[in-house]
């Protein structure tokens, strides 16, 4: 069981710029000017000694997360921009299939990737939206509607289906258990586990975590207890979430890492990235993140030499593949 990054920008989607590609390539090739490169795999293992930020980007497609699990169907959190990379993924003739896509919410960074899914316009490709929210049919449909799209929603020939639960609903998808949790967002939002056998991997994204989170009992902690895998809303820095943007429905890394750390999750991935800030502003925050954790562990644990969590700790970007 895994799980594909195909869009980790949060509220927009949000390219890198030509002026910042450039820039990146500048310092690339400033840092090699001792190297010496016999061959093409020499560059790749350059690169490979680069921060992320210098040789890629963090930010680019809105949300969406492939549950690879051992089934023939497809599973997908989210139906942001990075929905569109994936189907590109599969060729000009895919084979027909059935495509899962559970909901977070219906803001419009996690739906707008639909338009462009060339699968739903294939007949014989089944569909099945899941999520709580009753407005969702209508919210896929209208972002289609003339002046907003070119093309209808009825021009899609794939067989649609809207699967809407209430809350506290937990089910099946084929060998995965799919169990849920109401999240505080603007007009809600809900977080997924999908379990497969003892493996676990859950997408929390878009969910504020005030100071209730740091009480007794609180409930993430149990819905997160063991997390192989936990993919987790850190838009913004700590500061931010607490003062001047809260209650906007977003987290912070250094609560990611508290309740990771509280609830025993083996990786932690911070996911649904401030658009507004460069890859390098974003690579340090997660610095600090990663430097409070061995301190928040430590209190945790009293000092004691006990097992440190999140055993992993990364930031998201579009290809990233984590192995639950």
């Amino acid at each position: 069981m895994k799980a594909i990054i195909w869009g980790s920008c949060g509220s927009l989607p949000s390219p890198t710029s030509s002026a910042s590609i450039r820039q990146k390539v500048r310092d690339a090739i400033w840092g090699a000017r001792t190297e010496k490169f016999e061959k093409r795999e020499d560059i790749d293992r350059y690169l490979e000694t680069l921060p992320h930020s210098a040789r890629g980007t963090y930010k680019a497609n809105t949300s969406c997360v492939q549950i690879v699990a051992d089934t023939d169907e497809y599973i997908f959190c989210d139906a942001g921009t990075g929905l569109r990379d994936f189907a590109l993924s599969l060729g000009k003739k895919p084979s027909v299939a059935t495509y899962h896509i559970f909901i977070s919410h219906l803001h419009w960074d996690h739906i707008q990737g639909f338009p462009f899914f060339t699968p739903a316009y294939l007949p014989g490709n089944r569909i099945i939206f899941h999520g709580f929210h009753k407005e969702t049919e209508r919210a896929i449909r209208a972002q289609m509607q003339a002046p907003c799209f070119p093309v209808p929603f009825e021009a899609m020939q794939a067989t649609i289906e809207f699967d809407i639960k209430e809350n506290g609903a937990n089910f099946n998808v084929g060998n995965v258990h799919v169990s849920t949790i109401k999240q505080q967002h603007p007009g809600d939002s809900w977080g997924y586990c999908f379990q497969e056998r003892e493996k676990r991997i859950i997408f929390s994204s878009d969910s504020e975590h005030g100071p209730e989170a740091r009480n007794a009992g609180y409930p993430f902690v149990d819905f997160f207890k063991n997390a192989d895998v936990l993919i987790f809303d850190g838009q913004y820095t700590f500061e931010e979430a607490t003062n001047e943007k809260r209650n906007w429905g977003h987290s912070d890394h250094i609560t990611a890492v508290e309740l990771s750390a509280r609830a025993k999750v083996r990786q932690l991935i911070v996911f649904h990235h401030e658009p507004a800030y460069t890859d390098a502003e974003i690579e340090d925050i997660h610095k600090d993140a990663l430097s409070y954790s061995a301190e928040y562990n430590q209190q945790l644990s009293n000092h004691a030499n006990k097992p440190t969590y999140p055993q992993r700790i990364e930031l998201a970007f579009d290809g990233l593949e984590i192995e639950a």
